[in-house]
């Protein structure tokens, strides 16, 4: 008797698996979805190249910055208003004008909370920007390590001004922080 309540459980918890392993492929598949139609949306804005390998990267950045400055346009000073400034071709981040000294892959999490800047950004979002391929991802953990470091940082150059919001059981948004309003 106590074999087959063990072996009905069994057969529920193996059910329960798969239907989650089925959800989260899912999720999956509709995140790069998302990802691909972002990515051809910026391609139609700014007329960035379509997709190239991480090794051609640096050479369409390259080229994109090169056209925008031969048809005249202007490069944006930074991704972010008021205090905060996310400076994409010296890769700085500023506050009231000042840089601080950050890690590349803060600079990268802060990189994307500056581009959805006023939306929520997801752990899943940030190490897919993070780590490109799935089997060089660390622990999910990792993300709340990055965005502490940031946070103790920007509130240290800032004179306390929170800029990361942490929006529970979703992620995480960066706001706004006008130079007036924190005086």
């Amino acid at each position: 008797m106590a074999e087959e309540t063990l072996s009905t459980r069994l057969v529920e918890i193996e059910s329960m698996i798969d239907r989650s392993r089925r959800r989260y492929e899912e999720g999956s598949r509709l995140l790069e979805e998302a990802h691909k139609a972002l990515a051809d949306i910026q391609q139609e804005l700014i007329g960035s190249p379509d997709r190239v390998s991480a090794a051609e990267s640096d050479e369409a950045a390259s080229k994109l910055v090169a056209s925008l400055r031969a048809s005249g346009g202007e490069m944006p000073e930074s991704l972010c208003g008021g205090r905060l400034a996310v400076d994409q071709v010296q890769r700085l981040i500023r506050i009231d004008g000042h840089p601080i000294g950050i890690t590349e892959m803060e600079y990268r999490v802060l990189e994307l909370l500056a581009f959805a800047r006023n939306n929520v950004v997801t752990r899943a979002m940030l190490l897919k920007h993070l780590y490109r391929r799935s089997d060089d991802q660390p622990q999910p953990k990792i993300i709340d390590v990055f965005i502490s470091k940031l946070r103790k940082k920007l509130r240290s150059a800032s004179g306390g001004a929170e800029f990361i919001e942490t929006i529970p059981q979703r992620g995480w948004i960066l706001r706004d922080i006008d130079g007036e309003a924190s005086s």
